[in-house]
């Protein structure tokens, strides 16, 4: 096999082998058998795990595909079309999951284990793209358009709901949604449109009684 066509096929079997058994599951010796190489020609390939796991974050989306991916985005924001930034978000993380379950069934077990790889994915693929919603939800606040809130929490939610929905479908089996994905997906964005465009929250002070009778269960519970 050539050297670049046994690297990709190394790569592949590595991320089907963990997304399998997780990380504390799977040694070296169990991914150079799947791959039917000895460790030998695997070490050949990544002299240590680190550069394993580069190498898969690498395989998922290079510094190219993610400079474009967020050249999009920027796009919609230089615009100020929301509804079409949401929206294009929205297809790029779903079309990830759809094309490589195993990668995103690989990050679960990451970020349940406290893996490195759980850390490099989160620098490299979700604070980037975090940031730059982030400061546009400012922007947009201070344009009026959006309501007062955390641009944190706000990014938390829009693409955390879309993370959930994706995952769901192509990590954890759910059934495709009577309507198809694509009028789920058109949903989420219009709640979280709804939601970053609603009237203000009540003031920290009207959420007092809520908040004294949440306590009380707390210490119930405790």
């Amino acid at each position: 096999m050539h050297a670049h066509d046994r690297h990709r096929q190394l790569l592949r079997v590595a991320i089907e082998v963990f997304a399998r058994n997780g990380f504390s599951g799977t040694k070296t010796k169990d991914i150079a058998a799947a791959a039917g190489v000895s460790e030998a020609i695997l070490f050949r390939h990544f002299a240590t795990k680190e550069d394993l796991y580069l190498a898969i974050l690498d395989m998922q989306a290079g510094k190219a595909a993610l400079e474009q991916s967020n050249r999009q985005l920027q796009a919609f924001m230089d615009a100020r079309d929301d509804a079409g930034l949401f929206h294009a978000l929205a297809g790029q993380i779903f079309a990830s999951f759809s094309k490589d379950p195993a990668f995103h069934r690989l990050m679960v077990y990451a970020s349940l284990e406290g893996h490195l790889l759980a850390n490099l994915f989160r620098e490299r693929f979700v604070l980037p793209t975090g940031e730059l919603l982030g400061k546009y939800i400012a922007q947009r606040q201070k344009e009026g358009a959006f309501r007062r809130c955390d641009p944190r929490a706000a990014v938390m939610f829009a693409v955390g709901s879309i993370v959930h929905f994706a995952m769901s479908r192509h990590v954890f089996g759910f059934k495709r949604p009577p309507h198809g994905d694509e009028a789920v997906l058109d949903e989420l964005v219009g709640l979280v449109l709804g939601a970053l465009t609603a009237a203000e929250t009540p003031s920290p002070g009207a959420l007092g009684p809520i908040r004294k009778i949440q306590k009380g269960i707390h210490a119930k519970s405790s």
